[in-house]
C-alpha cells in the first residue's frame, strides 16, 4: 500500500472533536437500516434527476414557469446515461468495495487510484453533465498526473475556488463507514481531493457525511454541535459559520450567494434536508423552487432525506424514472453490510 502524499496545511487529516460527536451519539440500528441505506442513493438520484431540467435557472423563473412546483421526472432518464451527480456517486462507491480488503489504512493510495480510473472511463464512454474542475482534473490524471496533485493543480491555477462537485458525490463513504467515524474521518476528504482539492470542499464532504451517517442512526444532527465540533477541529470559520445558521426554514439558506454551485451552499441544502419538516416527496420540490444549481443541490438533499426516510419514502413514480435502480439498491446495500 502506498500512502498518498498531501499538504498537512490543506489536508484535514483528522477531526477528533467531529470523532468524538459521532461516537457520543450511541447510534442505534433503525428498524429497517436497509431501506435507509437503499435511500441515500435512490433519494440522490431522484433529486439528481428531479433538477436536471431547470439547473441554472433562477428561482423566480422556475415559480413562473412551474407554479405548482417541479414535481415530476422526465421518464426518459430510466434510459439515459447517468448524470454526473449519480455516475460519479456510483463510481465511488464501486471503487471502494473493488478495494474493501486493503483499505485499513487512514489514506488509501488503491481506491483512490481505482476511483481516478473510473472517472476518466466515465468521462470517455459518456461524460454527461460533466462540471469543467472535474474535466481539467481528469485529463491532468489521464496524463499521468497522481491523484490528488492534479486537484491541487487545477485548485491553485483556478484561483483557489471551491465548486460542489465532490460534495455531490461523496455519500457512499458513509454508507460504507457509518460506523466507523474514524474511517469515515479519514475518507471523506479524501474522496473530495481526487478533483477538488479545496478545504471548503473537503470539509463540506465531511460535514454531509457525518450528517448521513447520523441519520442512517436514528440521530437527527444539530448544527450548533456540528459546526462547534468541526471549528474545533480546525475547518476554516465560514464553513461553521454557514453550518449553524441553517435551520428547519429553508428561507435560512444563502439564496443569493454569487456562486450558485458553490460547495458550502450545497452543503447547507444538504443539511437542510436533515431538519425540515417537509417529507421525501415535499423537500425536492422546495429544494427546486430555490433554482440554481438543482441537480446538484438535489441530489445532495435527496441522500440526506433518503437516509433520514427511507427509500420508502420516495415517490413511486420518481423511483420508475431512476436509471439502473436495482445497481443502485445492490450498491447501497453492499456498501452497508461491508463495514465490519
Amino acid at each position: 500500500m502506498r500512502n498518498l502524499i498531501v499538504s498537512d496545511r490543506e489536508f484535514i487529516g483528522n477531526a477528533p472533536n467531529l470523532l468524538e460527536l459521532l461516537a457520543l451519539e450511541n447510534i442505534d440500528c433503525p428498524d429497517d437500516p436497509h431501506d435507509r441505506a437503499r435511500g441515500v442513493l435512490l433519494g440522490l438520484a431522484a433529486g439528481n434527476l428531479l433538477g436536471i431540467p431547470i439547473e441554472g435557472l433562477s428561482g423566480s423563473a422556475i415559480r413562473g414557469r412551474f407554479p405548482n412546483g417541479v414535481t415530476e421526472i422526465d421518464p426518459g432518464e430510466k434510459h439515459m446515461p447517468m448524470d454526473d451527480d449519480l455516475a460519479q456517486a456510483v463510481d465511488l462507491g464501486e471503487a471502494l468495495l473493488d478495494c474493501l480488503d486493503c483499505n485499513d489504512g487512514p489514506i488509501n493510495a488503491d481506491w483512490v487510484e481505482n476511483f481516478s480510473a473510473r472517472l476518466a472511463r466515465w468521462r470517455r464512454e459518456s461524460g454527461r453533465g460533466i462540471g469543467i474542475t472535474t474535466s481539467a482534473v481528469i485529463e491532468l490524471l489521464e496524463a499521468g498526473v497522481s491523484p490528488p496533485e492534479a486537484g491541487r493543480l487545477i485548485y491553485e491555477r483556478n484561483n483557489r475556488i471551491a465548486p460542489n462537485g465532490a460534495v455531490m458525490r461523496c455519500a457512499p463513504v458513509s454508507l460504507l463507514w457509518h460506523s466507523r467515524p474514524a474511517r469515515l474521518i479519514g475518507d471523506s476528504p479524501i474522496s473530495a481531493m481526487v478533483t477538488h482539492y479545496s478545504p471548503l470542499c473537503q470539509w463540506s464532504c465531511l460535514i454531509i457525511n457525518a450528517t448521513i451517517a447520523l441519520l442512517l442512526g436514528g440521530k437527527a444532527p444539530d448544527p450548533a454541535s456540528l459546526a462547534g465540533a468541526v471549528l474545533a477541529d480546525g475547518c476554516p470559520a465560514e464553513v461553521a459559520e454557514w453550518v449553524v445558521e441553517v435551520g428547519e426554514d429553508i428561507e435560512s439558506l444563502r439564496w443569493d450567494h454569487p456562486h450558485t454551485g458553490h460547495t458550502l451552499l450545497c452543503m447547507q441544502f444538504g443539511l437542510w434536508a436533515a431538519l425540515t419538516p417537509l417529507n421525501l416527496e415535499e423537500a425536492p420540490v422546495r429544494v427546486m423552487d430555490a433554482g440554481g444549481d438543482t441537480d446538484t443541490n438535489g441530489a445532495v438533499a435527496g441522500a440526506v432525506l433518503g437516509a433520514r426516510y427511507g427509500a420508502g419514502g420516495i415517490p413511486e413514480r420518481w423511483l420508475n424514472c431512476v436509471p439502473q435502480q436495482k445497481r443502485l439498491e445492490n450498491l447501497a446495500l453492499k456498501l452497508w453490510e461491508a463495514a465490519p
